[in-house]
């Protein structure tokens, strides 16, 4: 009778838990809690108003900043906040396990049991490092489910969080239609989701490419920096030619073969951003301008220039985990005009900067004498002749060059020269 009463006494505790944690259908931020699900976390209701402001207006946004006005505004399964600064340690004013933990169930994040323990597993070991580890996971395991297709490069927590926006609202009818024509740039990172440490710059234009041309002290790369749009079902990415780095490029002819074979809309006279690492030598570009030619090109038109090349560098405007690229709105070239300034840049960019600024008044009588007419339909001269030339010595990095050329910037200098060696 004993062992009766226990049995009696144990399937009644079952039941009740059974009766606790029954899978509930979706719930108005569109996504239903699988079964793996312990508990359920209580969530605001979401400010679709809000939302639908960021969605009409992130369009008009400069690329580094959409992800981050959509994020701010569009929270279907409540505050990203702990998710986005999920590697920060709590010591740190970092989020604890259990408002990570939460955060995951009111996302209806995993896909499978396994899903969840890898990712929760993964958790301790990979905060305060510079990894993206336990979304990496989760995005093998669960594929298309959080986007993770046709690789998991680009899964991370603002990754989850722009699928799970995109799924939200495209379930719903007064929304959705926003997120026709909804796109972004994406972080330009290989498949193993890495990217190199990027220059930082005075001066950051907002855009970067949108031809990557990738240069380490090994060899080139070039690559088409990848977008994404936001549908109903998630993320979908657009690349095209080789995913980046993209194709071994060793002369100017395997340039011209691989822009070629990527197509339209990519022209010979692209615009090209160069990704370097920020220590490493300068000198290292004249190899890639070697290739790239005396751009920029002439357009017939009102748009006269394309094909710049320029320096790609860090972007702010991003959540963290999200790090996108400028570039310096100057072209990279290779030939001065007969009259320019010339600067020596080694390991440390400051003489040459403050050079720049006391040649300030014959810079600007240089730029003066070239100065276009707009009404004329020949090439403005300043852009194709510059009348800055840096002259890069051994120990010039391109972290260095990339203050330089920010600093140039302010002085209306639209291109500069890069020379090998000491000025004469």
């Amino acid at each position: 009778m004993k062992w009766l009463g226990v049995v009696v006494a144990l399937t009644a505790c079952q039941s009740r838990d059974t009766k606790h944690t029954p899978p509930p259908p979706p719930d108005a931020s569109g996504f239903a809690h699988p079964p793996i699900d312990s508990r359920i976390v209580d969530i605001p209701d979401p400010d679709w108003v809000a939302c639908k402001q960021a969605l009409e207006g992130a369009p008009k946004a400069p690329p580094m900043r959409r992800v981050q006005t959509l994020i701010g505004a569009c929270q279907p399964c409540g505050d990203w906040k702990p998710l986005l600064d999920w590697s920060k340690e709590p010591p740190d004013g970092g989020p604890t396990r259990n408002q990570i933990e939460d955060s995951m169930i009111a996302c209806k994040a995993y896909c499978s049991p396994d899903a969840k323990q890898r990712f929760l597993g993964t958790l301790d070991k990979f905060r305060g490092k510079d990894t993206r580890g336990p979304w990496r996971f989760l995005g093998e395991l669960c594929k298309e489910q959080v986007s993770a297709v046709p690789d998991n490069r680009y899964l991370s927590a603002p990754w989850f969080a722009l699928d799970r926006i995109a799924r939200a609202v495209g379930g719903r009818p007064d929304l959705a239609p926003l997120l026709d024509g909804f796109e972004i740039t994406l972080p330009v990172i290989s498949i193993s989701g890495y990217g190199y440490e990027l220059a930082k710059s005075p001066v950051t234009a907002p855009d970067a490419g949108p031809l990557a041309m990738t240069v380490t002290p090994a060899e080139l790369r070039l690559a088409v920096v990848s977008r994404a749009k936001l549908t109903k079902d998630g993320i979908v990415t657009l690349a095209k030619g080789e995913p980046y780095p993209g194709a071994l490029i060793k002369t100017a002819k395997d340039l011209e073969a691989e822009l070629v074979k990527i197509g339209a809309p990519i022209q010979p006279g692209t615009g090209i951003a160069i990704f370097a690492p920020h220590a490493m030598a300068a000198t290292r570009l004249l190899d890639a301008l070697a290739i790239t030619g005396e751009r920029p090109r002439v357009a017939k038109g009102k748009d006269w220039l394309t094909g710049d090349v320029r320096l790609a560098v860090q972007a702010d405007g991003g959540p963290p985990g999200w790090q996108l690229a400028g570039s310096i709105p100057v072209a990279l070239r290779t030939r001065p005009m007969p009259d320019a300034i010339h600067l020596d840049l080694d390991d440390n960019p400051d003489p040459a900067i403050e050079k720049l600024k006391a040649d300030k008044a014959r810079l600007i009588a240089v730029l003066a004498r070239y100065k276009p007419d707009l009404a004329d339909t020949t090439p403005p001269k300043p852009l194709f002749s510059p009348a800055l030339a840096i002259h890069l010595g051994p120990k010039a990095t391109v972290d260095g060059l990339a203050r330089l050329i920010g600093a140039a910037v302010y002085f209306d200098v639209k291109s500069v020269a890069l020379i090998k060696g000491p000025a004469r």
